[in-house]
């Protein structure tokens, strides 16, 4: 009993616990730092061994830093950096950097590639291209600690502290250039909006001229058609009138044909007769020989004829 009671303290002592989120790495006095990483949860590290604990979640310190601008106007920066060891590097990052890796590595790299950084830019640019500066301060920051074993996720400003007189003139500044910008704004505007009514104008016109030259053309198709209608409608007529003189030539060739040489006579005589009036008697030759049948009109003068005494 007493034996067990002695016992237990000493397997309680050899043993330790890596917490969640944190892994650690085994150093016994014989043999140093082992280089199996240990998971979370209870180990056996002998009486006189211990675990060298790591958080591998991703840590964040904030550092406050003195520089100038470009201008070489003082700065007061607050600038947060988020960091964490690569895990499968752990006993790298122990016997090359030393268990205090923020201290000898991180802390000293990011204050001075957040001073480079600061040194290339203006006030005016602090205040304008924040997450651009962000930025440059975590890419410079990835190039110092490549190879040393750190994984950086981000680098914030967290605030920026001017000297009360540079800061009201900072924000003059702004509001003047913000107030210009404006007015720029305003006048493309107005200019893109001219353009856009002139461009209409323009459209407007054009469609005029198309509907114009439009109409030019159903003008012209119309007159040429009107030309075309007149020129067949004359050739018809003209057809027409080619088969009715015709068709008279005929009539007239045939009736011609019809006559004989008294009719002709006749026609003479009743042209004569139009020709004296209507008392005026034409006898030529003698017609009492004439049987009066053949010219029952001129009856009367037969029988004068007759009753006149013979020369």
């Amino acid at each position: 009993m007493h034996r067990l009671l002695v016992l237990l303290p000493l397997v309680w002592t050899g043993c330790a616990t890596v917490q969640t989120g944190h892994r650690g790495l085994l150093f016994t006095p014989g043999q140093g730092l082992h280089r199996q990483i240990l998971a979370e949860g209870r180990h056996w590290v002998g009486v006189f061994g211990h675990v060298e604990d790591f958080d591998v979640t991703y840590s964040t310190k904030t550092e406050e830093i003195h520089t100038t601008s470009t201008e070489g106007l003082p700065l007061q920066l607050r600038i947060a950096v988020s960091f964490r060891p690569v895990v499968s590097e752990l006993y790298q990052l122990a016997t090359e950097e030393g268990l205090n890796y923020y201290d000898e590595v991180v802390g000293p790299e990011f204050r001075s590639a957040a001073r480079g950084v600061f040194a290339g830019h203006s006030y005016l640019e602090l205040l304008r291209r924040n997450e651009q500066i962000e930025d440059e301060i975590e890419s410079h920051l990835r190039r110092r600690t490549a190879g040393k074993h750190i994984e950086i996720r981000s680098v914030t400003l967290e605030s920026i502290l001017y000297a009360p007189a540079i800061g009201r003139a900072v924000q003059e500044r702004l509001a003047a250039e913000q107030d210009a910008a404006r007015q720029k704004t305003l006048l493309a505007n107005e200019a893109m909006q001219n353009q856009m009514r002139a461009d209409a104008a323009l459209k407007q016109k054009q469609r005029e001229a198309e509907l114009a030259r439009a109409q030019a053309e159903v003008d012209r198709i119309r007159e040429e058609s009107e030309a075309a209608r007149r020129v067949v409608r004359a050739k018809a007529e003209a057809e027409a009138a080619k088969h009715s003189a015709q068709a008279r030539a005929e009539q007239a060739r045939l009736a011609n044909r019809a006559l004989t040489p008294l009719a002709v006579m006749a026609m003479g005589f009743d042209a004569l007769k139009a020709l004296g009036g209507s008392n005026a008697h034409i006898l030529i030759g003698d017609w009492s020989r004439v049987p009066s049948f053949l010219f029952p009109s001129l009856a009367p003068f037969h029988a004068a004829a007759k009753a006149a005494p013979a020369p």
